[in-house]
């Protein structure tokens, strides 16, 4: 992700506006109406998806969990991105120059950057406490403070980070573009790099890290659980493995496919300024960014239509969404689904069930009269063999 979205497009304008009309593809009235379609869609959708998902979480408490929290800040900052990046962006390209003020050329490229430094920071805090939830069962989960603490804190230094792009972005005359206007062209590419390192580069190793590993992790312990299945069981234990590895791989995917053109086609024009008089370059603009605002579509489907609580709550919102049948669900099952969904503690839960049997033990050897010393159990090695739902903290 990039704060460029704006810096791109106005770059453009800056040496290249007396050529607009050789740019006849971009020019072409049907070539616009195909994207003002797409644009239109993105926006509808992501609106609608993102907004969606805040209004759940907000009716109910008892979904406002750790990774729900996460999620909505998450559908919180694509609202931003949909209302500020999705509308802007064409209509100041195709209408070939701003219109919308001084006031708005400072905070409408600032706020998307901002937007998208939440973003993208808020998947990798998603992807960090799922990869501590499946690699550590047995370490507290996060508390909600600490969690709201977090979400502060990326708001604080999205702000921080995005504040110089925001200030030197000025109304120029007499063509009226609102353009950047850095104090040398060194440190506009300092900037440029360091925001594309740390918008796109560090969050997508840190998720495909994450999600690599839980995927070892699940495989790994699928293999270790104990005792003898039958087939039905067998077959359904690899048809949830095969559903949550495509999920991650849906999720890391996903997210690169939608921002690497975008970042790859800024760092080409920073360090070569003769980019912007290709020929095809505006059309490469507005296929790349189409495609990486139209995360704001997917995101809500991955984080949120895929977990079973969200579902459940969105068929109350809208009743004409029928829920999926489902198979019922064991003591067990639904201890835990509280579990993965809540913010109890995995170490809790296991030692309550340990106790339950020891308790259970200590009765049997009163009725049988029999001088047998109560078992000593140690949860630290029973790890991946008690807690046997804990994919659920994925779906």
């Amino acid at each position: 992700m990039n704060t460029e979205i704006i810096i791109t497009e106005s770059t453009f304008f800056n040496d290249s506006v007396q050529n607009i009309t050789a740019d006849y593809l971009t020019s072409n009235i049907w070539v616009q109406g195909f994207f003002y379609l797409l644009y239109g869609g993105i926006f509808l959708i992501g609106m609608f998806g993102n907004a969606l998902v805040c209004y759940v979480v907000a009716r109910n408490t008892q979904m406002q969990t750790v990774t729900n929290l996460f999620i909505t800040n998450l559908a919180l900052s694509d609202v931003l991105l949909c209302a500020l990046a999705v509308p802007f962006t064409p209509l100041y390209t195709f209408l070939g120059r701003w219109v919308f003020g001084q006031t708005l050329c400072h905070l409408v490229p600032y706020a998307q950057g901002v937007s998208i430094y939440i973003s993208t920071f808020t998947l990798t805090s998603i992807a960090v406490d799922r990869f501590l939830v499946i690699i550590y069962p047995f370490h507290p989960r996060m508390a909600i403070r600490v969690c709201l603490g977090i979400i502060l804190g990326i708001w604080v230094i999205a702000l921080l980070l995005t504040l110089p792009y925001g200030l030197y972005m000025t109304l120029e005359e007499p063509y009226t573009y609102c353009e950047e206007h850095w104090p040398s062209v060194r440190l506009r590419k300092l900037f440029s790099s360091f925001t594309s390192i740390l918008q796109f580069v560090v969050p997508f190793c840190v998720i495909a890290f994450c999600y690599i590993c839980v995927s070892i992790r699940l495989n790994d312990r699928a293999k270790l659980k104990p005792g003898s299945k039958t087939s039905k069981r067998e077959e359904a234990d690899r048809e949830r493995k095969r559903r949550t590895n495509r999920m991650l791989i849906a999720m890391v995917t996903i997210f690169g496919v939608c921002w690497l053109p975008l970042n790859m086609l800024n760092v080409v024009d920073d360090f070569y300024a003769d980019t912007n008089h290709w020929t095809y370059y505006r059309l490469c603009f507005f296929i790349t960014h189409s495609l990486a605002m139209s995360s704001t579509c997917y995101n809500p489907f991955l984080y949120a239509w895929l977990n079973d609580n969200f579902r459940k709550e969105f068929t109350h919102v809208l009743p004409f969404i029928k829920p999926r049948n489902s198979t019922p669900r064991t003591t067990e099952a639904y201890r835990s689904e509280k579990l993965c969904n809540g913010n109890d503690t995995v170490q809790e839960s296991l030692l309550s069930s340990l106790a339950s049997r020891s308790n259970q033990t200590r009765e049997s050897i009163q009725l049988e009269s029999r001088p047998v010393l109560t078992p000593v159990f140690h949860p630290t090695e029973r790890t991946i063999n008690e807690f046997t739902d804990v994919e659920d903290v994925l779906l």
